[in-house]
């Protein structure tokens, strides 16, 4: 039996049951997808460069790794569904081993294949073991009685050894001509990124700050408290990147964390972590449950409306505005403009910008989540629009609203990273925050403007 074995959403040889659960002959393969790329959705890219530039290097250095093993990576670009059903023909490949997606259109795409081929789904990115799946029928859509549930019963399964050659797999050699490498170096360019350091999230990368942040530099001790500062390296574990393009797996990042809390200690800080991977998977079976009515204006809140957001002239403005970081705003502002320049953004940070965009501007919630997709180097569907939707009060939570003014003055007291950011800013201390004379301002910041 020939097999094609999809990797996307697998980015990595370590845990990978998609390569060791392979048998017989089988052709490793990743696809581009065209429309998840280069795709628009309320008339924004689906994706920027530096974005795609994350998920090339992830795809070039792990055909390099499988290069070493002697098993060819196919590489194409175009839509997922069409490729499938060309390589499939190519091959007469019988089977199709996948990684269980969470987003509608990566599970469309994977259906309806030619009736030759049998479709089998593994959940290569889950915390969860098959005997815990959640039966989605009965499924709470509060995180609180999620974890509850399912926590005390939690053993993850034991991480995938690096793979072994159980199948047959197709060669370097053997897949060249069936492979579009020249698509990766028009987009990857001459970019030299090698470490997370600089940006790149390849699995080595990933191994590595993964180490870092939690055996060489023990920051997971001060996880809890530090998880809410606004920018540098060590606040955060930054394991959402390599999670999202899959370059790092979600046991693998338990077990390392369970396995530091019996060797060397457990604190608030390192259980908050695994708590943080909890959320992960809420969203997973999330969006599983409700599927598209995540992209309905109402959420799974309310009656589906799919209708595009209509914006009137003044609300394109503000809605070009918080896409540039230029509200006058200075705390939404640098934000922004962070995530701009770097494809990151603080938890807190995206909570706010988030806040501003719904409340504060009074714009359809589904924009702002539309950018940060097309922005952001961790872009995750469940966990974006899931976040979206909970702020917005359409999801998994009521109605969240922060007032940018008292959570700068908490989180940014000095206004140190607002002067990171925007360096034109001169004023001194928690002064900077003062809004800019173009910037809206609402009745209930005035009792915090007042403190500046």
């Amino acid at each position: 039996m020939t097999s094609l074995v999809l990797l996307n959403g697998c980015l990595r040889v370590d845990d990978n049951p998609l390569l060791s659960q392979a048998r017989g002959k089988a052709a490793a393969l990743v696809i581009i997808d065209q429309q998840a790329y280069f795709g628009r959705q309320y008339g924004l890219f689906r994706s920027n460069l530096l974005r795609l530039r994350a998920q090339l290097r992830a795809i070039h250095r792990l055909a390099q790794q499988l290069a070493q093993r002697q098993i060819g990576l196919i590489i194409r670009f175009g839509d997922t569904h069409s490729q499938l059903c060309e390589l499939a023909l190519k091959l007469g490949a019988e089977q199709l081993l996948a990684s269980e997606p969470t987003a509608p259109d990566e599970y469309r795409a994977l259906q309806h294949l030619p009736a030759s081929v049998k479709l089998q789904l593994i959940d290569g990115n889950s915390l969860l073991s098959q005997q815990l799946r959640p039966d989605l029928a009965t499924l709470s859509d509060r995180f609180t009685s999620f974890r509850k549930k399912l926590e005390p019963l939690l053993l993850v399964t034991a991480a995938e050894p690096e793979h072994t050659r159980a199948a047959n797999w197709l060669s370097p050699d053997q897949v060249a001509g069936l492979s579009q490498q020249s698509v990766l170096q028009q987009w990857l360019g001459q970019t030299a990124a090698t470490s997370w350091r600089e940006g790149c999230w390849d699995e080595g990368s990933a191994h590595a700050r993964l180490h870092y942040f939690i055996w060489q530099g023990q920051h997971i001790l001060h996880y809890k408290d530090s998880r809410n500062a606004l920018c540098g390296t060590d606040y955060a574990s930054f394991f959402s990147t390599p999670l999202s393009l899959g370059t790092l797996s979600a046991r693998r990042c338990w077990q390392q964390i369970e396995q530091f809390e019996q060797q060397v200690k457990a604190n608030d800080s390192t259980y908050w972590l695994k708590f943080e991977l909890l959320w992960r998977e809420f969203f997973r079976w999330q969006m599983r449950k409700y599927q598209a009515r995540w992209f309905s204006k109402n959420g799974i809140a309310g009656p589906a409306d799919f209708s595009s957001p209509r914006l009137t002239a003044t609300q394109k403005q503000r809605f070009a505005a918080w896409c540039a970081g230029d509200t006058g705003v200075p705390f939404i502002d640098a934000n922004m403009q962070l995530l701009n320049q770097t494809g990151l953004m603080s938890n807190r940070g995206r909570q706010n910008a988030a806040s501003y965009l719904i409340y504060d501007l009074e714009l359809d919630w589904r924009l702002g989540a539309a950018y940060f997709e097309q922005r952001l180097l961790d872009y995750d569907c469940a966990s974006n629009w899931g976040n979206w939707g909970y702020i917005a009060g359409v999801g998994n939570s009521e109605a969240r609203a922060f007032n940018p003014i008292k959570q700068a003055l908490w989180y940014d007291p000095n206004a140190d990273f607002v002067r990171q950011q925007l360096p034109q800013i001169s004023a001194a201390g928690k002064a900077a925050h003062r809004p800019a004379p173009h910037a809206r301002l609402l009745p209930q910041w005035r009792s915090w403007l007042d403190e500046l």
